[in-house]
């Protein structure tokens, strides 16, 4: 991609091997995501599309193989030493994964209150403005009991962005969403490219995959087998990615 040759790599991906068990899930990945850019992982059910989105903040650790944020290697780091990390990578879970017991606005305060030396005055204004900002303005007294599974994704999403990340990890982030809160999703994935935001989403959303990405890596049998701009990926005459976008048995 013309483009992406003319940004740095901020995370780079090379020789990834993982098995679970008997289950071999990658065989050598190789992958650069770069600066700004919006980069979508699509392929079958269990090719590894989330493991690798996992191993990108820590959640999961390779067999073999390096994986480097701007520069430095994460991929064998303890919990204590990705703290600093995940402060710049977030992960938005696929159910927002948010605190039952929390107010919205408590579980968008709570990582300003961990990781930050905002006064109250402070933390109170920048969780106002963060729902503010992706449209949910009004809820920061609800409970997710009493949202919808929609509005709880983009409270997730919400909680996941308030700590200005550079890299924002999806994890299917409009699954089981209607059209309505599926297009919220998407302009939020959008507006926060447009901030310079880096976003690497695992989805099987064909819409999604096409309309906010710039470029799509395909994943079967543990290896990236076609990379490329959504046009490319589109368009693309390999049979496995043709028969996948299609819907066709591969």
């Amino acid at each position: 991609m013309k483009e992406s040759a003319t940004k740095r790599p901020l995370i780079e991906i090379r020789g990834i091997h993982k098995k679970f068990g008997s289950k071999t899930v990658h065989k050598g990945i190789d992958l650069d995501v770069y600066e700004g850019e919006v980069l979508a992982l699509m392929g079958g059910s269990g090719c590894g599309k989330s493991v690798l989105l996992r191993m990108i903040v820590g959640l999961e650790k390779p067999d073999r193989g390096t994986i480097h944020f701007n520069g430095h290697s994460i991929e064998k780091l303890s919990e204590e030493e990705l703290v600093p990390v995940r402060k710049k990578i977030a992960y938005v879970f696929q159910y927002g994964a948010l605190f039952d017991s929390f107010s919205v606005r408590e579980n968008l305060a709570y990582p300003l209150r961990e990781h930050t030396n905002f006064s109250e005055k402070e933390i109170e204004q920048k969780v106002l403005t963060t729902l503010d900002q992706l449209g949910l303005k009004g809820t920061e007294n609800l409970y997710p009991s009493g949202l919808s599974g929609g509005m709880q994704r983009r409270v997730g999403v919400a909680r996941s962005i308030i700590m200005n990340p550079e890299v924002v990890l999806y994890d299917e982030p409009t699954t089981g969403l209607d059209p309505f809160n599926t297009a919220q999703i998407l302009k939020i994935i959008l507006k926060l490219k447009q901030q310079g935001t880096t976003s690497v989403l695992v989805t099987h959303d064909m819409h999604a995959i096409f309309s906010v990405t710039d470029r799509v890596a395909f994943l079967k049998d543990g290896q990236i087998l076609a990379l490329g701009t959504a046009e490319e990926i589109k368009n693309s005459k390999v049979k496995e990615v043709s028969s996948f976008i299609h819907g066709e048995a591969y």
